[in-house]
């Protein structure tokens, strides 16, 4: 693991998130720490321009960060990076963001059903949708077992969840839902391909504990989808 680029500094704490497990249900506990602190000044965009992507999770608990997220995505657009945000949840439920600014340079805006309400302030997926249709490139939803929907710029469409009937653990099933829908993306799969696989690695998450454990490997990720999801990687 290449850590040349993460910042050291002594005058913070560095900022530790506990998570509460509740069934398909989970609440976090986070000491913000050095995240309080952390802002555009401190990105490296050499660094970043020898990147072909940026995903940027969890703006709501870096304030400083997000103060420049409108700015950051401008830079890594003009750099000619693709680009993703997932906004996960803001504890102060307060859910501002400079969309019409931020939105133009999102290419894949990634909330959760629940995030994309409270961000429009709208109570059904259909009208969030119609709120945001103007701004957004592409809008993907999850939706845990219900699985997930696109918009595309033209239709709304949905993606089954891949049925796990023994789930040991939902946490980071969301930012696995990411990984694989940015690993078809960043390769210019099509958008369907996109979807399945981020659906298939968010249920593949859910078969292990910690987020973490059922992508040990790529052979453990194949034997699972296989086994489990009866599915060919």
């Amino acid at each position: 693991m290449d850590c040349r680029h993460v910042i050291r500094d002594e005058r913070y704490p560095t900022g530790a998130t506990i998570v509460l497990n509740y069934g398909q249900d989970r609440a976090n506990i986070t000491f913000p720490g050095a995240m309080n602190h952390f802002g555009i000044n401190d990105i490296d965009f050499e660094f970043m321009s020898r990147a072909k992507h940026l995903h940027f999770s969890s703006c709501f608990i870096q304030p400083g960060m997000k103060k420049g997220l409108a700015e950051l995505f401008r830079k890594a657009k003009e750099m000619g990076l693709t680009t993703s945000m997932d906004p996960q949840w803001d504890p102060e439920e307060k859910w501002e963001l400079p969309l019409e600014e931020l939105m133009p340079n999102v290419d894949v805006f990634m909330p959760n059903v629940v995030e994309l309400k409270n961000i429009t302030g709208v109570s059904s997926l259909e009208n969030a949708v119609k709120k945001l249709r103007n701004l957004a490139n592409l809008l993907v939803v999850k939706n845990g077992e219900e699985g997930a929907w696109l918009w595309d710029g033209q239709t709304l469409s949905h993606q089954p969840a891949f049925k796990n009937d023994q789930v040991i653990d939902c946490i980071g099933a969301g930012d696995s839902f990411n990984a694989g829908f940015l690993s078809e993306f960043v390769k210019k799969s099509s958008l369907t391909k996109c979807m399945e696989t981020g659906a298939l690695m968010g249920a593949i998450n859910t078969t292990r504990a910690g987020g973490t454990a059922a992508f040990e490997d790529y052979n453990t990720v194949r034997a699972i989808a296989k086994e489990r999801f009866n599915y060919n990687l």
